[in-house]
């Protein structure tokens, strides 16, 4: 049915050239660093569906630019920290011992969307390797954006989302989302003074041998990202854009990102 409805909702196939004529009139250009976060359910018919829209922001951007997806895994963390939904106590401990070891050239992304696991498994395509909040990239940074990733800390200064924020015009995308979906906004959170932080776990797998290690990490929470985008737009203007009948967002990275670390610390 999602196929249906995106063909009756569409005056004209999405195609790639028609793509790159949308993204270029919304001010993505040849060299731009941006993260893209997408729902293709939200748009039209694209013709070629997820590969094509990734050719479309490839050939936009060019290798001269940097694309970024999020391709995190939240099904690798500790099952007792599971809510949505939560498994039954007697089976953490079995899940614990048998859950997969992340790996970043194996591992699928887990409820990212179709358009970032495409992204992630294509050969050109470099990913960070935290067993939880890697990031993928493509460009003419891609390994430079997706080394280095501490395992405390994922999202913070030592993550390629602090990487592509020091790109003087990087940009978020956000295509039939919203801030909800922003994983930026963590870098900000991570840059507040009033985030708290707590223990986690991974399973790794050093020299061979399976083992759990322990790390500091932020208490991520997007709860509040919805009402901070407004906050931002109510004073810088609409971001608001429409790229395959999607009702997307573009930001400037800094400014937002800024701005967030300012609103939190406020409010």
């Amino acid at each position: 049915m999602g196929e249906k409805l995106a063909i009756w909702k569409t005056k004209h196939p999405y195609t790639v050239s028609r793509l790159k004529k949308e993204f270029q009139e919304q001010g993505i250009q040849a060299g731009d660093s941006i993260i893209f976060h997408s729902a293709m359910s939200k748009a039209g018919w694209i013709c070629g569906g997820a590969i094509a829209l990734i050719n479309a922001l490839q050939e936009t951007l060019t290798e001269e630019g940097n694309l970024m997806m999020p391709s995190q895994t939240s099904g690798l963390t500790d099952p007792s920290t599971w809510e949505n939904p939560p498994v039954p106590k007697e089976w953490w401990e079995e899940i614990w011992q048998e859950m997969p070891v992340f790996d970043k050239d194996r591992t699928p992304c887990f409820h990212m969307g179709v358009v970032a696991e495409t992204f992630r498994a294509l050969p050109d395509v470099a990913r960070s390797n935290h067993p939880f909040l890697s990031l993928t990239a493509w460009g003419k940074h891609a390994d430079y954006l997706t080394k280095g990733q501490t395992l405390a800390h994922g999202l913070g200064e030592n993550s390629p989302l602090a990487k592509l924020y020091a790109f003087p015009q990087a940009k978020i995308v956000l295509f039939g989302v919203d801030n909800d979906r922003n994983t930026s906004l963590h870098l900000a959170e991570e840059r507040s003074k009033r985030i708290p932080v707590s223990q986690n776990k991974a399973v790794l797998l050093k020299n061979g041998v399976r083992i759990t290690e322990t790390f500091e990490e932020a208490a991520y929470d997007s709860d509040r990202f919805i009402e901070i985008g407004r906050a931002y737009e109510k004073e810088n203007g609409s971001c608001t854009v429409h790229i395959a009948g999607a009702a997307s967002k573009i930001y400037p990275m800094r400014g937002l990102i800024d701005f967030a670390v300012s609103y939190l610390n406020t409010h």
